[in-house]
């Protein structure tokens, strides 16, 4: 069995390194897990654990799906966190994208519900987890952060593949196996 999930890689700018160097600085003081930056993904479905055959399965629907998909871009659009200000436990950056995005996530978790490899849990919502917490102490300096987030400028990125990973977990933290990358098809309209 392999603990498994569908994403989107993002590509390590330089800009959306600078921007995460200086959100640790800003919160240098509190208790956060950074995710290293070389594990940065936009999560399409969290399969957890699948055995060999259901691999397959899920490739195949991910042929499927890439076959109806043209590349699209994404914007990185700003920070929040995930409960709330009060009682932060995760601190991301939020993804504005294309309508093709959203109906590419649905048509996969629809067919992976179909085969029963996928429980729908939470509505979709794009973002690149940053950092993780169990509590912060200075709610005012994450308030701020997060307030001051609004014009980010990095890069938009095309996004033209997906990838199902393996999520190893390791004492130093995950580690990501892709075992499948398929390429969206060229549509020219």
């Amino acid at each position: 069995m392999r603990r498994t999930f569908i994403a989107i890689d993002i590509n390590r700018s330089r800009a959306l390194s600078r921007l995460v160097e200086e959100y640790k600085i800003r919160l240098k003081d509190e208790k956060i897990k950074w995710v290293d930056p070389a594990n940065l993904h936009l999560t399409l479905a969290f399969l957890g654990e699948i055995n060999e055959d259901q691999i397959i399965k899920v490739g195949e629907i991910m042929n499927e799906a890439a076959d109806n998909c043209s590349p699209f871009e994404i914007i990185f659009s700003g920070t929040g966190v995930f409960r709330n200000i009060k009682q932060p436990r995760v601190i991301w950056l939020a993804i504005e994208a294309p309508q093709s995005l959203y109906d590419l996530q649905k048509d996969i978790c629809a067919a992976l519900i179909k085969k029963d490899l996928y429980r729908d849990e939470k509505p979709f919502r794009p973002h690149l987890t940053l950092g993780r917490m169990k509590y912060i102490d200075n709610k005012e300096a994450l308030s701020n952060l997060v307030n001051s987030s609004e014009g980010i400028n990095l890069p938009p990125q095309t996004v033209n593949e997906l990838l199902l990973y393996e999520s190893i977990l390791k004492t130093e933290g995950p580690v990501y196996q892709p075992l499948k990358t398929v390429r969206f098809k060229s549509h020219n309209n």
